[in-house]
């Protein structure tokens, strides 16, 4: 680094949808710079200068929570937050986090062992969803209708971890979906865009083969996404929805601290990269005239 960057952009690798930010940064007039783990930590000794915004874009979610809280601690304001990334990164904890705050969401209960998961499977009724309280693109959730499919995922798993190192996982209601679940961009506070993702299969990940499709983004929508974002502050997220075909609710499944977009973007339309830079472009200003 040469100067300080208005925006230091924290990457594993520069894919696409940082090709697409890096340009509209640019096109924004704010001056950004890319920054692997080891430039970030001059950053943090002092031989670099602090940027006047942190964007986190790492593929590993505790790489960028670290990042994202040490550059906090070094007066260094990030997009997302520590705080805001943990969270992202734990099921677990948005389970929680949203039954705490009345937000609605699928029932999800913690199991620590395999004995915890049949209970809780038996109590939900079947199906149940079970899913790591970590992960994306839909790795490692599966869906139970019986015993007999719980003894078989039991039996696998046993296998694979037979310490029992992989618990806690989330046991959760089968919510039925009317063939598609909803994929809300936000950025700051402001939902830009709401998308359809659209598949044969129960999942409705991208990476799975679901088609997306623009929707509206409605008052209920745009208030789910305002109740989110009051917990976890203003940032980026990809707030996962679906709605309960048996009552109509639509319920808050998860948030994503580090969405993707430049496949869905080339779909829908909104640029959310111009989106993005126009935010930071503007916590840099006022940033500057604070």
């Amino acid at each position: 680094m040469t100067g300080r960057p208005d925006v230091l952009l924290s990457v594993t690798m520069v894919r696409p949808d940082e090709r697409l930010l890096l340009d509209s940064l640019r096109a924004a007039g704010i001056s950004v710079e890319t920054a692997l783990v080891a430039d970030i930590g001059n950053v943090l000794n002092g031989s670099a200068p602090p940027p006047a915004v942190a964007l986190l874009r790492n593929l590993s979610h505790r790489e960028a929570a670290g990042i994202a809280h040490r550059l906090g601690h070094l007066g260094v304001p990030t997009l997302n937050t520590g705080t805001a990334i943990d969270i992202c990164h734990d099921k677990g904890t948005q389970a929680l986090l949203f039954g705490r705050h009345g937000v609605p969401h699928p029932k999800s209960l913690h199991a620590f062992g395999h004995d915890q998961v049949r209970d809780i499977a038996l109590s939900l009724g079947w199906p149940v969803v079970v899913k790591p309280l970590s992960g994306s693109w839909g790795r490692g959730v599966v869906r139970l209708t019986d015993l007999a499919c719980l003894e078989a995922w039991t039996g696998g798993r046993e296998s694979a971890d037979a310490a029992g190192k992989l618990f806690p996982v989330l046991v959760q209601e089968y919510v039925e979906k009317p063939g598609h679940d909803l994929r809300v961009v936000v950025v700051g506070t402001e939902p830009v865009v709401a998308i359809e993702r659209r598949s044969a299969d129960w999942r409705t990940n991208t990476h799975l083969g679901a088609t997306v499709r623009r929707t509206e983004v409605t008052p209920v929508i745009r208030d789910l996404c305002d109740r989110v974002v009051a917990l976890l502050g203003p940032g980026f997220y990809g707030v996962d929805l679906l709605e309960d075909v048996r009552t109509g609710e639509l319920k808050v499944l998860e948030v994503n601290a580090n969405p993707e977009f430049a496949k869905s973007s080339a779909q829908h339309g909104v640029d959310i990269a111009a989106h993005l830079a126009t935010f930071l472009a503007d916590r840099v200003r006022h940033l500057a005239a604070a």
